[in-house]
């Protein structure tokens, strides 16, 4: 009996999709891997405290100045009832959001991109897809307990809600880009910056735009209404001149180098910048020569009916527009933080894929061989360094010293916090990691004291005179002190706190950890 081949032959797409799912599951794992290594760091115990403290206070963060993710709070509250508050908890939902997003991005790039339907280095969607598996920035944040890697998947999907609804021109398709985008701006202000951005694609997705405006344009007067709380949140920043929002202004090329770092996998590797040299190349293949690539598509194709160079410029705008807009209202409030444009890196990925493409179709069997070794050579430098994320010490170790403190100290012996915010982290290292790790937690903290703030515009000698008088009200009946550095430059940049208990106290036990440092003193009149 005969087998027929073409039945028994997956379709290529049934390959592609099988590929994809393998890719998924690998990723998760990867994810998954050291998920714990690293201790929390002071903003992933706030995520905790922020979600499950008393409902109201955190619902009204939607109305309070200043406040950015206040729907990821309230999303993560739930998951702490149902889950508990263990780091392996607060962090398994990132890397949830992390594998989601690596989904989205084959759904986006298949409408961005050119495509073959197989599994070889000519499918930019299954390239991109992957390179976003392996992406070590996506990997940090996909292994922290933060709202980034939400964020991603949240402009992922507003971005292929956008695409589909300009395919497809339906009002059900807009309403949905209105609401997916909603949700992304109140997981993370500066989100927003989506909007001018998917605004541009509109303007160069000729001739599509002609019969898309008016959804479109639905779309956009959607929005006014969700934004007014947004609107005065920030009124009173926006109309303050004398308002520092705490971040250092930071140079544009300052800003092209850590994104560029961060994106290229390479901010946390430690080693020389050269080593991103051919991912670069690959990214301005895509960038410039990507246009001209002869397109090969599965069928039926979903991509955007626009010509191949028009939406290489829409993945230019997705990647720069928000840096200029971000740095532009820099130039009146200091706001850059790199993590806030996490969600550039799918169109830097897509720009790769692109650029390994072009390399794959420039001719000839040396240059599969030349794109292959492209690909194994940032896929090994990329797994390399995400590996090394894990396995080296690069977060404050709270956990540790909290440890290192609790099972040492005695409970007549005083414990001062610098910088005060660290309470939060020892009280959470000290629980159970129940429901609510802070409930009856001033118990296991106490006796504790802040940290003095030093930043107060004294000369040294007053200062050091408002520091002995503080130190010995705070000190007053303990024999003996711990003290906890973490970021004690921020809170005594002149470590006049530092001085006075080398003065009036000795030390008997120190132990440093990666960003925090644990001292255990004894004071002079302890010994009198």
């Amino acid at each position: 009996m005969q087998v027929d081949d073409k039945q028994s032959t997956p379709p290529s797409g049934d390959r592609e999709r099988v590929g994809l799912l393998l890719l998924l599951l690998a990723a998760f794992g990867w994810r998954l891997n050291g998920l714990t290594s690293q201790s929390l760091w002071r903003d992933e115990v706030d995520v905790i405290w922020l979600a499950i403290r008393p409902l109201a206070e955190t619902v009204s963060m939607f109305v309070s100045p200043a406040q950015n993710g206040p729907l990821y709070f309230l999303l993560m509250r739930p998951w702490f009832a149902l889950a508990g508050s263990s780091e392996y908890a607060l962090r398994y939902t990132s890397a949830l959001f992390g594998l989601l997003s690596i989904g989205l991005l084959w759904q986006v790039a298949r409408r961005l991109l050119p495509g073959s339907g197989q599994l070889n280095l000519a499918n930019g969607p299954f390239l991109a897809a992957l390179l976003l598996a392996l992406n070590p920035y996506q990997l940090w944040y996909s292994q922290e307990g933060k709202m980034y890697a939400l964020v991603v998947a949240l402009v992922l999907v507003s971005t292929w809600s956008w695409l589909e609804a300009m395919r497809r021109g339906t009002l059900r398709r807009w309403l949905l880009y209105l609401l997916f985008t909603s949700v992304c701006i109140y997981t993370h202000l500066l989100s927003a910056l989506i909007i001018p951005v998917h605004f541009v694609w509109f303007l160069l997705a000729w001739p599509l735009n002609r019969e898309r405006w008016r959804g479109y344009a639905v779309a956009l007067s959607g929005f006014v209404l969700p934004y007014l709380p947004l609107l005065w949140w920030q009124w009173h920043y926006l109309t303050t001149l004398d308002y520092a929002t705490g971040y250092a202004f930071t140079p544009f090329t300052d800003v092209v180098r850590v994104l560029l770092l961060d994106h290229a996998g390479a901010a946390l590797a430690q080693r020389s910048i050269y080593w991103i040299v051919p991912v670069v190349f690959l990214v301005l293949g895509g960038l410039l020569v990507g246009p001209s690539e002869q397109e090969v598509e599965a069928s039926p194709s979903p991509l955007l009916p626009v010509a191949p160079a028009l939406r290489v410029a829409m993945l230019a705008v997705w990647l720069v527009g928000p840096v200029l807009l971000l740095h532009g209202v820099s130039l009146i409030k200091p706001l850059f933080v790199d993590r806030y444009l996490i969600w550039i890196g799918p169109a830097f990925v897509l720009l790769l894929a692109l650029g390994l493409r072009v390399v794959h179709h420039s001719g000839g069997r040396w240059a599969r061989l030349i794109a292959g070794a492209l690909l194994l050579f940032v896929a090994a430098q990329w797994g390399l360094n995400g590996w090394q994320q894990s396995a080296v010490p690069n977060k404050t170790q709270l956990r540790e010293a909290v440890h290192f403190v609790a099972e040492r100290r005695q409970p007549d012996q005083l414990l001062i916090l610098q910088i005060p915010h660290t309470h939060h982290a020892y009280r959470y290292y000290t629980s159970d990691f129940g429901k609510d790790p802070f409930v009856a937690s001033e118990a296991r903290l106490a006796p504790w004291a802040e940290g003095l703030w030093t930043h107060n515009g004294l000369s040294d000698e007053q200062a050091r005179a408002e520091v002995d008088r503080s130190m010995q009200q705070m000190t007053e009946g303990f024999g003996y002190v711990w003290l906890l550095l973490a970021e004690a430059n921020s809170w005594d940049g002149r470590r006049l706190m530092d001085g006075w208990l080398e003065e009036h106290a000795v030390l008997i036990e120190a132990e440093r950890f990666q960003g925090i440092e644990a001292r255990h003193y004894m004071l002079d009149k302890a010994t009198k």
